[in-house]
């Protein structure tokens, strides 16, 4: 082949090997046929959260966060007050600070935030923000919502506060007076709020009221049809909440912006009810006894759980893991107890307090956001315990240097 012929075939090669680059969208990369690149989804693996704990120190209290990851305290804060609750926002980036004696609620920010799929971690710190009213005692969240009641006094009304977390960042809530003060408690739903109402002329609650949002407060909407007396305790679970009862449990489902409301008789007064978003059923615990009612709101039934063996035992503490696949009891003995909420099999009976704690009483049980973990504070030797729900084991012992008073946990989910 002379020079010319292969000068012909070699512009040949090129000229057909771009057409099938361009007939295979090559090229550029800007064709259409290529794959969309997928949004960046956060890697919270090695997100373990924070905990938020105040020292026992009536003088000066002070609040410091422990990270877990790091396995050290990274910030404190002094407090010119001792809050009678500590809990986590909605979210849980925030520590909300209840003092019920002066009537203030103070937030704390953790510094974990999620942006663009990744974590951020800014200084922490206490919020200059505030809320305010007479005896804020009852705190619920339920999706990404959260309320705080307000039992009132001689001089002030009872009240309620609907908040997310984005709320708090913007200094910014939607807050609702009632006529006159009742040690009460609001159930937040989306747009709608179920509260206790205490008619004029009463002074045992009985009432439970529905309210809508409009803009930074409530108008009232509905009073449900059944009666509640000496009603305690309210949790939700997807489309149902629950209120206690002397009697047993009043069941409220919503269908939209309506309620309709059926009684469950019990033979025990009922104290505490726990929900889940999760979760099918609710929880109904007895005031006085150990008796454990799991609340089927479908099929308007319930079903007791003989968890005692011992009838001097009794329950200190309980809550749901964060999946809800789990229902964990504290015992007067010190045995934390593990339920497997779709069976409700009892799984584990794990030691975890010494049962001659003088201080038993006072422990927490917090569940961490992310994990079926949960967390116990043992105040008399000065650490915090994290169980590990699935094994139904001690994962680890925090030990501090500081008496853990009050903890929660805060972190991204």
């Amino acid at each position: 082949m002379d020079h010319n012929m292969k000068k012909i075939a070699s512009l040949l090669t090129m000229t057909i090997s771009a057409l099938l680059l361009t007939a295979c969208g090559g090229g550029d990369g800007s064709s259409s046929s290529n794959p969309p690149i997928p949004d960046e989804k956060p890697n919270l693996e090695n997100q373990q959260g924070r905990l938020l704990i105040l020292t026992e120190d009536p003088d000066r209290p002070q609040l410091n966060l422990y990270d877990l990851a790091q396995k050290q305290t990274i910030h404190n804060a002094q407090l010119s007050f001792n809050p009678s609750a500590i809990h986590a926002s909605a979210g849980y980036r925030y520590g909300v600070l209840m003092n019920r004696t002066q009537g203030i609620v103070n937030f704390y920010d953790s510094g974990l935030t999620l942006n663009k799929g990744n974590i951020s971690s800014q200084t922490p710190q206490l919020l200059k923000y505030q809320l305010n009213g007479a005896s804020p005692t009852h705190y619920r969240n339920f999706n990404d919502q959260a309320a705080i009641f307000y039992d009132g006094n001689n001089d002030q009304s009872s009240k309620f506060d609907v908040f997310k977390d984005q709320d708090i960042f913007n200094n910014s809530v939607a807050s609702q007076s009632l006529p006159f003060k009742h040690h009460g408690v609001a159930e937040p739903r989306g747009d709608l709020v179920l509260s206790t109402y205490l008619a004029d002329g009463q002074s045992k609650v009985s009432i439970v009221k529905s309210y809508g949002i409009h803009g930074d407060h409530f108008h009232e909407q509905q009073t449900l049809s059944n009666p509640c007396s000496g009603l305690h305790g309210a949790s939700s679970i997807q489309k149902f909440s629950a209120f206690g009862c002397e009697d047993g449990v009043l069941v409220v489902e919503q269908q939209g912006q309506k309620f309709t409301d059926f009684k469950i008789s019990l033979p025990v007064r009922i104290g505490t009810v726990v929900g889940h978003h999760l979760a099918p059923n609710l929880v109904a615990l007895a005031s006085t006894t150990p008796d454990l009612f799991i609340i089927d709101p479908i099929l308007k039934n319930t079903n007791q759980i003989q968890w005692v063996n011992d009838p001097t035992t009794t329950r200190l503490k309980q809550i749901y893991s964060s999946s809800g696949k789990f229902f964990v009891v504290l015992d007067s003995k010190g045995v934390l107890n593990i339920f497997d909420s779709k069976t409700w099999e009892l799984k584990t009976r794990l030691n975890v307090i010494d049962a001659q704690s003088p201080d038993l009483t006072k422990t927490q049980l917090v569940a961490n956001g992310r994990a079926d973990e949960v967390y116990l504070n043992d105040i008399q030797n000065k650490s915090i315990i994290q169980v590990d729900l699935k094994t139904g084991a001690i994962k680890q012992t925090i030990q501090l240097n500081t008496v853990p008073n009050q903890f929660t946990w805060l972190g991204v989910i």
